[in-house]
C-alpha cells in the first residue's frame, strides 16, 4: 500500500493547495502579471557600464571583442544623447513626409502633425557610425510599436541633419530634414 493512499487528508489538502494556486495564476494574469510586464518591457539606451567592466574583466581576443562592443556602445549612447529631444521634420528622397519627435524620457511621437499615436515604450540608438571628424554620424533610432518596431535611419553630417529608411545597416532614401528642439513638447508627451 502506498503512503499517500494512507492519508487521505494529505492528498485532499495538496489538490486544494493545486486549485488555490491555478487561481491565484489567472488571477495575476488578468491583472497584468509577469507576462504582462515582460511584454511591456521598454526600450532603453544603454549606459554602456556593462560593457566596461566586461573590458577591465577580460584578457586577450576576448578583450578585444569586449573593447569593440564597449566602443560601438559608447557610439550609440553619443547619438541618442543628440537625437534626445528633438523633432525632425521634412522628407525622404521617395516623397515620404517625415515628422517625428525623440525625448530624453523615452517618449516618441511619429506623424506630429496628423497627431499621430504617442509611443511610450521607450526608444534606443543601435548600429551608430561615427564620422572620423566628429561632426557627423549615421545611426539607426528603433522603437516599439503593436506588433513589430519603428525603425528610422538618422544621419548627421555636420548641421545638416537626414532621415530616411535602414536596411542591412545602411540608411536608404535619407532626405533632407530639420531638428528643432522639442524639449517643451516632451513635457506634455
Amino acid at each position: 500500500m502506498s503512503r499517500v493512499g494512507r492519508h487521505p487528508v494529505r492528498r485532499g489538502a495538496a489538490a486544494a493547495l493545486c486549485v488555490l494556486v491555478a487561481v491565484a495564476g489567472l488571477a495575476a494574469a488578468e491583472a497584468g502579471g509577469p507576462d504582462v510586464a515582460a511584454a511591456a518591457a521598454k526600450f532603453r539606451q544603454p549606459t554602456c557600464a556593462k560593457e566596461k567592466a566586461k573590458v577591465r574583466k577580460t584578457t586577450g581576443q576576448k578583450r578585444r571583442a569586449a573593447t569593440a562592443k564597449h566602443k560601438q556602445c559608447m557610439a550609440n549612447l553619443a547619438v541618442y544623447q543628440e537625437v534626445a529631444d528633438s523633432h525632425l521634420v521634412g522628407s525622404r528622397t521617395d516623397g515620404v513626409t517625415i515628422d517625428t519627435i525623440y525625448c530624453a524620457n523615452g517618449k516618441w511621437q511619429d506623424d506630429v502633425g496628423r497627431g499621430g499615436a504617442v509611443g511610450t515604450q521607450g526608444w534606443r540608438v543601435v548600429d551608430a557610425r561615427m564620422a572620423r571628424d566628429g561632426r557627423g554620424f549615421t545611426a539607426t533610432v528603433e522603437a516599439k510599436i503593436p506588433g513589430g518596431r519603428h525603425v528610422q535611419a538618422v544621419v548627421k553630417d555636420g548641421d545638416r541633419w537626414q532621415v530616411g529608411y535602414e536596411w542591412n545597416g545602411e540608411a536608404h532614401n535619407a532626405g533632407d530634414v530639420e531638428r528643432s528642439d522639442a524639449s517643451s513638447a516632451c513635457a506634455t508627451l
